[in-house]
């Protein structure tokens, strides 16, 4: 593993904090004023190092999405209630269609056509004979 030198680190940290557009090569000068060993990294091993950790670090949070429990209930859409009946049925297959589209390998076409119970079962919500 590589290692970063702590000055330098703070340095970009405090050059981002006055100028956050600040450009990887004003970063790069203001590093290689610190340490003069930054020189021997190219401006991507620079920017991976230290321009991009402090951006991240500094970042906002994005929340996680929670991952549902396999065989655990869907919490998708329902149908509209005031919408028709026709609507719902459109909206259920076209998914299916998207979803069928969506797939790239073939693995991946037979889960969705396997899995064609859902879309079964929203239809007949959907129209109210399940």
């Amino acid at each position: 593993m590589t290692e970063i030198d702590e000055k330098v680190l703070h340095a970009v940290e405090a050059a981002l904090n006055k100028n956050p557009k600040a450009t990887v090569d004003e970063l790069f000068e203001v590093a290689k004023g610190v340490n003069r060993a930054v020189e021997s990294l190219s401006k991507r091993q620079f920017h991976a190092r230290y321009p991009l950790q402090v951006k991240r670090k500094l970042a906002p949070r994005k929340p996680h999405r929670t991952r549902r429990a396999k065989g655990a209930p869907r919490r998708g859409r329902k149908a509209p209630s005031n919408g028709s009946v026709r609507d719902a049925v459109r909206a259920s297959l076209l998914k299916f269609a998207t979803d069928l589209a969506g797939a790239e390998a073939r693995k991946d076409v037979v889960r969705v056509v396997a899995g064609i119970d859902r879309y079964v079962d929203e239809v007949l919500k959907a129209t109210g004979t399940s």
